[in-house]
């Protein structure tokens, strides 16, 4: 009777064997996105668009585009939205008091050293705020770490960066998240240790393309603004 062998857990690839090698292992630990459709890159760089193009907006737009994005971060990432929004609340309160009661202008009746003008800046400077929150909230939101990480990635593919950079950077970057969510893990499951580390490979498909054509529309309002 053969005695069995004792399994070994995976070890996860150095970043000196991703930068030679160039190929990205499949996701294993959550194995799909939460946006089956596109590719993280496509998510991402509509984001940033959408984030660019409203915040080049102003007046009563702006405002209803930031009540609208915190409605709607609100509603699919709320965890993510109220925690970044909880740790930005003493920056919202400075902008607050520094544009609305520090900007010279007409006074507002029933509000002592308040003025119209600096407390429209003020909610301009918010709502820009609150757009930048309800946007990141949802891509992190959306995205698994490695789905993020391999999405940046492919958005750098473009650019002249040395030979082997992204695949470093990407390495990086993934062990900064993994080890965010690792710690938070074991605060609820002492047990839990992730046993390897990877990228996924996702595909583009007709709703990239899409996503694409809309990014570019909305950088371009952005740049006409």
């Amino acid at each position: 009777m053969r005695a069995a062998l004792p399994r070994r857990t995976p070890r996860a690839p150095s970043s000196r064997h991703w930068a030679e090698s160039g190929q990205t292992p499949a996701l294993r630990r959550r194995g799909v996105f939460p946006v089956r459709h596109l590719h993280p890159a496509s998510l991402i760089l509509l984001g940033f668009a959408f984030l660019l193009a409203a915040s080049t907006r102003s007046g009563m737009f702006l405002l209803l585009l930031g009540i609208a994005s915190s409605a709607f971060s609100f509603g699919l990432a709320r965890q993510y939205f109220i925690g970044i929004l909880r740790r930005s609340r003493w920056l919202l309160l400075t902008m607050l008091v520094l544009f609305g009661w520090m900007t010279p202008g007409t006074p507002v009746s029933g509000v002592p050293f308040a003025t119209q003008e600096g407390l429209m800046l003020a909610a301009e400077s918010i709502a820009r705020l609150l757009i930048a929150i309800a946007t990141v909230a949802s891509l992190i939101s959306a995205l698994a770490p490695p789905a993020l990480v391999s999405g940046l990635r492919t958005l750098l593919a473009p650019l002249r960066l040395p030979e082997g950079f992204r695949d470093r950077l990407a390495v990086r970057m993934m062990l900064t998240l993994e080890e965010v969510e690792a710690v938070r893990q074991r605060e609820n499951d002492p047990a839990a240790n992730p046993e390897s580390l990877s990228l996924p490979l996702a595909g583009h498909g007709p709703a990239d393309f899409v996503a694409a054509i809309g990014s570019a529309l909305l950088l371009v309002l952005a740049a006409l603004a």
